[in-house]
This record gives C-alpha cells, sequence and structure tokens, in this order.
C-alpha cells in the first residue's frame, strides 16, 4: 500500500467516526431535516423518483439530487433519523479527503492535514455533516466545480489541453444545480468571470472549451428538467424556477435578515478558522507562489462571491453562507502550515478577535443547561411572559439537570488560558485550539443537541407516534406547520385521496398543496368514520366553534392533542 494510499485510508476512517456515530439518536428537526426526509420516503411509497413530492403532491421547492441520495440510504437502512443524515456524513468523509488532497498536490502534505483540521475543528463544521440538511452536499459539488475551473487555469498557463476540467466544471456544476437550484450557476459563474477579470487570457477557456462547459450543464441538468417536462409538461419547473425568485425578493419574512447577518454568523459559528483566515482576506500570503498563489486567488473569489450573494439577498438562513466555510478553513489552514512550517509566525493580535468569537460561545452552553434546570428555569421564565408558546417550551418536561455544561465549562477554561498564553507569546501554535474545538463540538452533538430537540419537539413527535399507531386514527396540525405528522406518522398516498380531492384544486388555486389544504378543511369541518386527533400549538386561539367540534385530549410540551367529537 502507497503512502497516499494509506493516508487517504486514514482520513477515511477518521471521517467515519467523526460523522456518521450518533446520527439517529434524535428526531429530525422540523422543517428543514423532516421536510426533506419526507420526500425521500414519499419517492419509496409511491415508486416515483423523477419528481419531488410532499403530502403527495408535487413539491417544487427543491431538485431531486439530495431526495434521491437519500431515498437511496432508506432503501438499504430504513425509513428513519441515521438514512436521512447518512449521505452528508458520506460528503463529509469525501470533502475531508478532497481538502487534504487539494492541500498537498498545491503546497503540501501538512497543509492538506490542516486544511481538514481547521474546517473539522470550527464550531459549525464540526456538527454540519451529521445533519440532513442540502447544503453539505451542494457545498461539495460546488467547490468541485471551482477547483476544476482553477486546474483548468493551471492546464492553459502551461499552454496544455484544459478540456477534461471544463467538462468536469459543467458536470460539478449541473450536479450543484440538481441538488439546490439556479445559486449553483450564479456562484460558479460569477468566480469564473471573477478569474477572468484577474488573470485575463490565463484564464479564458476559448469558445471551444466554453461550449464543452454548456454541453455538460445540458446534459446533467436536462436528466431532470428534461425528462420532467417531457412528462408532465413546463410546469412543474415554471413553478420552481418562480419560487427561486421568490427567494431572491426576499419575500419570505421569516428568512429576512439584515444584510451583516452573515459576517456575523461566520464570525461566531466559523471560530477558530473564522479568525484565522482573516490576515489572508484580501491579500495573498509574502511567501506563497506559483499554483498556491492562485489558488488563494480562487479561495478568496469562492468566499467573497457567496458571501456578498447571501448579504444582498434578502432571505437569509444560517446555512446559506455555509460554502464560506471552506475558503476560511483554506486559508486558516495555511496560518496553521505555515507557522508550523516556521514560514512565518502566527499574529498575537488575533487572541482579540479569537476571545470575542468563541468565550461567548462557550459562555453560553456553558450557562444554558444550569439555567433550563428545573431548578432554575423559572429564572428565565419572566423574559418570555409575553410569548405563551415559548414560555411552555421552556418549562416542560424534565430534560436537563444542569450538569451538561460541565464539559463547556472546562472547554471555556482552555480557551481562556490558551488564548492569554498566546496573548503573552508563550504558545505560538493555535494548533490544539481546533482540536478542542473538534472535540467540543462532538460533545454539542452527543449530549445538547439531543436535549435540544426533546425540548422543542420531542413530546409533540412522540403524540403524532402514539396517535398514529392506532388504525384508522387521522393526526393534523392547525395553525402551525409541520412535516413530522407526514413522516412520523408514516402517511400513505391514499389516505390523501377523498371527496375533498375533486375540488381542491377550484377550492384553493393559490395554494402550493391544494389537496392537502382541502384535506385538511375537510376533516376540521366534516363528520368521518376515522378518529381524528389535531394537534395545535398551546397559544392556538380556538373559537366556540373549534370548541364544539373538539375537547383537549391531552398536552404534549407546548402543543395541545385535541380529538374530534363526531355527532
Amino acid at each position: 500500500m502507497s503512502r497516499k494510499t494509506a493516508i487517504h485510508l486514514i482520513i477515511t476512517l477518521g471521517a467515519a467516526l467523526l460523522h456518521i456515530p450518533f446520527l439517529g439518536s434524535f428526531h429530525l428537526f422540523d422543517w428543514d431535516e423532516i421536510n426533506f426526509a419526507e420526500a425521500a420516503r414519499e419517492m419509496l411509497v409511491t415508486g416515483d423518483w423523477g419528481r419531488v413530492q410532499i403530502a403527495f403532491e408535487p413539491f417544487w421547492e427543491k431538485p431531486p439530487l439530495f431526495i434521491w441520495l437519500q431515498a437511496g440510504c432508506m432503501k438499504v437502512f430504513g425509513i428513519n433519523e441515521f438514512a436521512a443524515r447518512l449521505p452528508n456524513a458520506i460528503a463529509g468523509i469525501v470533502s475531508l479527503n478532497i481538502f487534504y488532497h487539494i492541500g498537498k498536490k498545491h503546497v503540501g502534505h501538512f497543509l492538506g492535514l490542516f486544511f481538514i483540521l481547521a474546517y473539522a475543528g470550527s464550531l459549525a463544521p464540526a456538527l454540519y455533516f451529521k445533519t440532513g440538511i442540502i447544503d453539505p452536499v451542494f457545498n461539495l459539488f460546488i467547490f468541485l466545480s471551482v477547483y476544476q475551473w482553477f486546474l483548468a487555469e493551471l492546464e492553459l498557463r502551461k499552454q496544455k489541453n484544459a478540456r477534461i476540467h471544463y467538462l468536469l466544471f459543467g458536470l460539478f456544476s449541473g450536479l450543484a444545480f440538481l441538488t439546490k437550484g439556479p445559486v449553483a450557476l450564479l456562484v460558479a459563474g460569477i468566480v469564473a468571470i471573477t478569474r477572468l477579470f484577474a488573470a485575463g487570457k490565463n484564464a479564458w477557456p476559448g469558445w471551444p472549451n466554453l461550449g464543452l462547459v454548456f454541453a455538460a450543464l445540458f446534459v446533467t441538468m436536462g436528466s431532470w428538467l428534461g425528462m420532467e417536462t417531457y412528462q408532465h409538461g413546463t410546469w412543474f419547473v415554471t413553478e420552481f424556477l418562480r419560487y427561486q425568485v421568490v427567494l431572491v425578493q426576499g419575500q419570505i419574512e421569516w428568512h429576512n435578515q439584515p444584510w451583516f447577518y452573515h459576517l456575523l454568523v461566520l464570525f461566531f459559528l466559523c471560530a477558530p478558522a473564522s479568525v484565522l483566515a482573516f490576515p489572508f482576506l484580501f491579500r495573498n500570503p509574502g511567501i506563497s507562489t506559483g499554483n498556491a498563489a492562485i489558488l488563494f486567488g480562487y479561495m478568496r473569489s469562492l468566499f467573497w462571491t457567496v458571501l456578498i450573494i447571501f448579504s444582498i439577498v434578502s432571505t437569509k438562513i444560517i446555512h446559506y453562507s455555509s460554502l464560506c466555510w471552506i475558503p476560511l478553513a483554506f486559508m486558516a489552514g495555511y496560518t496553521l502550515y505555515a507557522g508550523y512550517t516556521k514560514r512565518m509566525s502566527v499574529s498575537r493580535w488575533l487572541s482579540l478577535p479569537l476571545l470575542l468569537s468563541m468565550v461567548p460561545m462557550a459562555a453560553f452552553f456553558t450557562i444554558a443547561p444550569y439555567l433550563l434546570s428545573v431548578e432554575n428555569r423559572y429564572i428565565l421564565a419572566p423574559f418570555l411572559e409575553k410569548n405563551i408558546f415559548a414560555t411552555k417550551l421552556l418549562l416542560s418536561g424534565n430534560i436537563w439537570g444542569g450538569w451538561e455544561g460541565i464539559p463547556a465549562l472546562i472547554f471555556l477554561c482552555f480557551i481562556l488560558i490558551w488564548i492569554f498564553q498566546f496573548a503573552m507569546g508563550i504558545v505560538r501554535q493555535p494548533i490544539p485550539l481546533f482540536w478542542a474545538v473538534l472535540l467540543f463540538g462532538q460533545y454539542l452533538y452527543i449530549v445538547i443537541l439531543p436535549r435540544v430537540e426533546r425540548q422543542l419537539q420531542g413530546e409533540v413527535i412522540s403524540a403524532i407516534c402514539n396517535e398514529t399507531k392506532q388504525e384508522d386514527n387521522i393526526v393534523e396540525s392547525r395553525d402551525y406547520k409541520t412535516f413530522a405528522i407526514l413522516f412520523y406518522g408514516n402517511t400513505l398516498p391514499e389516505q390523501f385521496k377523498g371527496k375533498w380531492s375533486e375540488t381542491a384544486k377550484k377550492d384553493f388555486p393559490d395554494d402550493p398543496s391544494p389537496n392537502y389544504t382541502a384535506r385538511k378543511h375537510w376533516i376540521l369541518n366534516n363528520p368521518t368514520d376515522n378518529t381524528v386527533s389535531i394537534i395545535t400549538r398551546c397559544d392556538y386561539p380556538a373559537d366556540t366553534t373549534f370548541h364544539m367540534r373538539f375537547r383537549k385530549k391531552k398536552e404534549a410540551g407546548a402543543y395541545y392533542l385535541w380529538g374530534k367529537i363526531n355527532p
């Protein structure tokens, strides 16, 4: 076995140990995780792998690639949380191997290792590949497409044929489109255009190579868009593209955030990489030359392209800027590499932003479990008294013992001691800081996140599972949106066919899921032979008519379970 193969095998085993254990240890989070998992479940139930569905109606918000990956894992491992999150764990294993390959090939062995450490040893990236959301796979494809454009530029500078790299650029960009949509073409295209301005003729592919790019894009994207249009017409594709415009315009109000939102997200959630990358966000390190200098240019282009796009767009969610984590980790890894090989020293002035970015997070996870324990949670209740739902969430269950903050306290003490020593010049290498964050991220996933999930939704999901186990029992929600009833209720297509289906589109012409909405109205307002249970939030303003039709059966955390009174 060659040394290179042995290293990649070690990375693969290490990444698997990092990302796969405990994937199924707690419920999927509503909305995004359950939303995608439910679409994958419905693919298996219906056998229709060509179109994404929710409630057995077309769901045009997302393309199908990630859903296909989830459905494939569910086919092998069953319909459960582990299978829903496994595609991202596999993407994590692939990503860390790619990071090492790129670092070693263009700079050196140690940069490859530090690139991995800087990514896996930063707070949010440490948890990222253990989720069931789309973005880790999307980011992998976008990064691979940008890397292929970089390799093509290197070949052009040597006056060699680069057509394979342009084909792969189109392929990976197309796969990214099939994962998340047109934003893939926007990001990859802007990075490529930026390099054309920066490098001039050295980055100009020529018209034949551009033709290869568009051919690869056409074939990849057409494998889905073309088949969908051929089978069902243009309606689905039109709605899919229209929804992308809605996202860009920020018409989903609760997604809208101020322009500096992602700056804060990156500073706090990608620490310490966000801090150690800072010296190279605007310039190359003086010691980088040749391919390394060009690679730095690509990393900066990718970082600023993503950050600017998602800062301009009104719709903002934490993981939208997660693609920035890769170039940040590369730059932070270079800082570790340069310090380790004594090519440059790590500036001690970074101790202040390290303190500001890491201490608040560590302090929060130290204090929060103590305040959430049964003995102390009433301290927080007065601050939430105007929010009935939040207060009920806080006071429900006996989940926190207070001891859960002890590992965070140890982590906090380590940070403070290490940063003090770094500021004083006693220690010079930030490598231990990344290892500490890597372990801290595992603690968050194993200890904290399962309790957060139970606090927020554990009781209501258990209630859904219990209710739907009973034969002919229909469970629905009222006045709040959830995908948990569909996924954890194991709903079947025949449950969505009834008298309401005949006029659903006419009765709800502007609704994205007219049959599902019509079904809810029918269940609420018409007699049925089934046992009907309705779940509402505790702050649902039930009127007299509702009380005449339903009686409260029990409380499930901050939710109420109501039973329908049949005449």
